[in-house]
């Protein structure tokens, strides 16, 4: 009992750094693998099967492995060090993936819900209390003024992992009475206005936007009614979006997503950071082209690109996409591998023991998130995404759902790939 109340806790601090502070997290997840690898040596049983969660730790962390393969032979390990930093927390998290069947703990959606309710709910406290304590001279004022990002340093990553804890509050939906539903709608709401308004990035609010019919979909009761839904929320966004076009309301917010929009629909330098990401982009594939099979290596994985940027000024550590940025790193094999990784979340709703709707459905929600940040910004090349984008994936594989098989269409493409894990090899009789 001691055990599973520490591991409970654990996961409870883990999710409440993400939310608010979420280079604290490293801390606690560090004690997690500690504590889990102590548990797992005293219940060590040679009968476990150990083939989907080492194939999903490879999925998982392929990439980082590959580009220390790849960039090792001509780069000092100082600057391999220095480029891999950010990703560290994905092998040493993706452990867990290991740990988890070597042990009797268990996870059950409905703590998740509630621990993700719980880092909402203490988020929002200390929103609050910035917002009513600190001045202007405060040098905590701007965690909470102008793009938020409470303390994590970071509005997008701040988003990207707050994101991901917003949708978790809706992770026993399926199982919970009314109260408990309004309560963690409410929380879940919270989160998204969060991520998708106050932290005013913009690659968030569109994941949220392309999460949105998954969401729909996930909390309603029938395929009519998510239709309806999904057809009256596009027509009022679109009618929202007329009309402040209309009377020409400014503000910065809106702003940004109005020359965004433009720069994107014109090729026009309308805005300025995704113009500067266009550049990245067009020759981050040039330097790509450069080193198509072995790649310039990790290391190089910016500095490759300078040759071919239109502005010579910009100076960043990666490109802005993971994917180019691993074709870059390892050729490739290092996109392929990287592509991979940030569907890792996916990968662990069907290679989970347990089959279940609801799992696979928390997956598409997050992978929608870690796919649009993973390509207009970066989630494997900051520590504390990296991290999210590990524990998310352990989450996924280790929450016990309820004995809830896919139905209808889901299972007809769930249950194949499925299958593809579930052969076992026979152990020799000694």
């Amino acid at each position: 009992m001691v055990k599973q109340n520490t591991y409970n806790l654990l996961i409870l601090f883990i999710l409440v750094s993400f939310s608010f502070f979420g280079s604290l997290s490293h801390l606690f997840s560090l004690v997690l693998i500690i504590s889990m690898c102590v548990w797992s040596m005293r219940s060590y049983d040679q009968n476990i099967d150990f083939f989907r969660s080492l194939i999903l730790f490879f999925i998982l962390s392929g990439c980082f492995f590959l580009f220390v393969l790849t960039s090792i032979f001509h780069s000092n390990l100082g600057e391999l060090y220095y480029s891999l930093s950010p990703m560290l927390p994905i092998p040493f998290i993706g452990i867990l993936i290991i740990l988890h069947n070597r042990t009797d703990l268990k996870f059950s959606s409905k703590k998740l819900s509630h621990f993700s309710q719980i880092s909402i709910l203490f988020s929002l406290i200390i929103y609050v209390l910035l917002k009513v304590f600190t001045g202007q001279d405060s040098i905590l004022n701007s965690f909470h003024t102008g793009r938020l990002m409470l303390f994590s340093g970071n509005p997008i990553p701040f988003s990207f992992c707050m994101l991901g804890v917003s949708v978790f509050c809706l992770a026993n939906w399926r199982y919970s009475n009314k109260k408990d539903k309004l309560i963690a709608f409410l929380l879940f709401i919270t989160g998204v206005y969060f991520t998708g308004f106050l932290s005013g990035t913009r690659g968030t609010l569109f994941a949220i936007v392309l999460m949105a019919p998954i969401i729909i979909f996930y909390l309603s009761s029938g395929f009519k009614i998510s239709l309806f839904f999904i057809s009256s929320s596009a027509l009022f966004a679109i009618l929202i979006f007329q009309v402040s076009l209309a009377v020409n309301l400014e503000y910065a917010y809106f702003n940004r997503i109005k020359n965004g929009l433009a720069t994107l629909a014109l090729l026009e330098n309308r805005d300025g950071s995704i113009w500067l990401r266009f550049d990245m982009w067009s020759a981050g594939i040039k330097a790509f082209c450069e080193a198509p099979i072995f790649g310039h290596g990790v290391t190089e994985r910016f500095m490759a690109t300078k040759p071919f940027l239109n502005n010579q000024t910009i100076g960043f550590s990666h490109p802005h996409n993971d994917i180019i940025g691993g074709f870059i790193s390892s050729g490739v094999l290092g996109g392929i591998a990287v592509l991979i990784s940030l569907m890792s979340g996916l990968s662990a709703s069907i290679l989970a023991p347990g089959r279940n709707t609801t799992k696979l459905y928390l997956a598409l929600m997050l992978s929608c998130s870690t796919m649009v940040t993973g390509n207009v910004s970066t989630v494997l090349f900051n520590d504390i995404s990296s991290a999210w984008l590990a524990f998310s994936t352990y989450l996924i594989w280790a929450t016990d759902f309820k004995d809830e098989p896919p139905s209808g269409k889901l299972k007809k493409y769930f249950n194949p790939i499925k299958k593809l894990f579930d052969h076992r090899p026979e152990r020799k009789q000694h």
